[in-house]
């Protein structure tokens, strides 16, 4: 029968590393916040919605980075940087800019496994952020015939003259118009602003 020539004590030490970082993994599992598809939002017992999407913790300091988590008022390509030559039935600009106007909604866990919808749509565009407020959301849809590739971001801060949350940034659509080379055909973009709803 195999013996180890290490006292008992010896064992324990060695074992401590991976205990310490099990029981790490664990907790920071239970104080996880948001939701996920399969949870709901609820949060971990305890969290506040304020808390889950607050990535830099409650505070009013300059530097505070608000709840990104919610309901916001969307608007794209009011100003159009460059059209990209899009212009098909039932896909021009118009129907182009719609996609990403409207109701908006930030869901998920901070700060890496948010989604967005818009328009309750079940389409999802998942993103991350960062501890300045930097967000970024990428994406898929289909449309017709025609693949779409969607990525919109910017920086979420407090505008402090209006008193009110903001995300203010860029917006991309890029258009595989058959929908099978996978090459992007013609594009969208323009500035990108969310403003939380009820500000």
């Amino acid at each position: 029968m195999f013996r180890s020539h290490r006292s008992p004590t010896e064992l324990v030490h060695r074992r401590d590393p991976w205990l310490g970082l099990c029981a790490g993994a664990l907790a920071l599992g239970l104080s996880g916040c948001g939701k996920d598809d399969a949870e709901d939002s609820s949060g971990a017992s305890g969290s506040t919605p304020d808390e889950c999407g607050d990535i830099d913790g409650n505070g009013g300091d300059t530097g505070d980075v608000p709840n990104i988590l919610g309901a916001w008022t969307s608007s794209f390509a009011s100003q159009v940087f460059d059209g990209g030559g899009c212009s098909v039935p039932g896909l021009e600009a118009a129907d182009m800019r719609a996609m990403l106007d409207g109701v908006m909604n930030v869901d998920g866990r901070v700060p890496d496994r948010l989604f967005v919808t818009f328009n309750q749509s079940d389409d999802r565009f998942f993103g991350v952020e960062n501890f300045q407020g930097g967000v970024t959301f990428t994406g898929n849809k289909t449309f017709g015939s025609h693949d779409l590739y969607v990525s919109l971001g910017g920086l979420l801060f407090t505008q402090p003259q209006l008193d009110r949350d903001e995300i203010r940034g860029y917006g991309f659509i890029g258009v595989d118009l058959d929908g099978a080379d996978g090459s992007i055909d013609c594009w969208l973009q323009g500035d990108f602003l969310a403003i939380r709803s009820g500000a």
